[in-house]
């Protein structure tokens, strides 16, 4: 009996040193679709064969990484999304990185056109500011699931192969860069072909460097949104308060609707608009009952950075309380 307690023991403990941990799979490079990335990388980017079969057998496998992509908490009803991103410490800790970086959060408007509050919740969200940039290998995070049978698994490939470019482009070790489950880098979390694309050295210091200058984050920040499509001084989202009608059984989901249109699916909204300006309809799980909101054209754009109503929905509400507690604080 002791013998199968201590057996079931062992077991349990090499399970979880394995989940914690990951061990390093000496054959990873032997199997055939790594070696069909390693060709493509050789013949399409001039990369050493034997450097990367040396790299790729230094890969951890991550059971957590794979638990995290297949139950992300965009899967989560927005009353829990929100209880997480829309916090007092956030917000208070947005003012704070406001003040801290308003000058450079001023030049970064004036020169990309977006809002200071949606850069400073963009980083609130994504990281809390800098405090949470993420606890795996980022080459661990991009082949475990990359080369998976997850249903992203190209999406992810493609990603490392940024990520390898970009890491020879900037000179890094790539067993020492770090980032989350799904292979995002520094304060922004920036995949790898958007770190490419659209950081910025907005410090001036000769090197981007998203991990550590706040400077470059805030300035890769903006000029994503910019490249995206961000339209200055124009909404991102309004609430609607919902009168009954027909809305909850004809909801036109995949389209935005007019201004005229309001009032046939039983919406008034909160606050005024253009009736040129087309929008979409958004039902959340609130806790006390659905949400209703008007999401616009620079909604989508958020969305850009991750397509989800629920992130695109943190990162504007983060952004209303930060600048309604800094505007408070201001004014005391």
């Amino acid at each position: 009996m002791l013998n199968r307690v201590l057996l079931v023991f062992s077991l349990w403990l090499v399970t979880m040193l394995y989940s914690c941990v990951g061990f390093a799979n000496t054959d990873y490079a032997s199997q055939p679709i790594v070696k069909d990335f390693i060709n493509k990388m050789v013949a399409q980017h001039n990369f050493d064969r034997g450097q990367l079969v040396r790299l790729f057998n230094e890969v951890k496998i991550r059971p957590k990484v794979m638990q995290s992509v297949k139950a992300p908490l965009e899967q989560k009803p927005w009353y829990t999304y929100q209880t997480i991103f829309v916090t007092d410490q956030r917000i208070r800790q947005g003012v704070q990185f406001w003040n801290k970086y308003r000058d450079v959060l001023i030049r970064a408007e004036q020169t990309y056109g977006v809002p200071a509050s949606i850069i400073v919740a963009t980083i609130g969200v994504e990281t809390k500011y800098g405090q949470n940039t993420g606890e795996y290998r980022v080459i661990d995070a991009l082949a475990n699931i990359g080369f998976s049978d997850s249903p992203r698994a190209k999406f992810f490939r493609s990603e490392l192969e940024e990520f390898l470019l970009l890491v020879r482009e900037q000179r890094l070790n790539p067993l020492d860069v770090m980032g989350s489950y799904a292979g995002a880098i520094g304060q922004p979390q920036f995949m790898p072909s958007s770190y490419r694309n659209y950081a910025v050295n907005f410090s001036g210091s000769g090197k981007i460097d998203l991990s550590h200058n706040e400077v470059d984050v805030i300035g890769s920040v903006a000029n994503y949104y910019h490249k995206h499509g961000w339209t200055t001084n124009q909404p991102v989202a309004i609430p609607a308060s919902y009168t009954g009608g027909k809305y909850q059984f004809n909801w036109p989901r995949s389209r935005s609707i007019s201004k005229s249109e309001l009032l046939e699916y039983g919406l008034i909204p909160d606050e005024q608009f253009l009736k040129s300006q087309k929008f979409r309809i958004l039902e959340l799980e609130g806790y006390y009952g659905n949400e209703y909101w008007m999401s616009f054209h620079n909604f989508d754009v958020i969305k850009r950075y991750n397509p989800s109503d629920l992130y695109a929905m943190a990162v504007y509400q983060l952004s209303y309380f930060i600048t309604s507690l800094r505007e408070k604080l201001n004014n005391v």
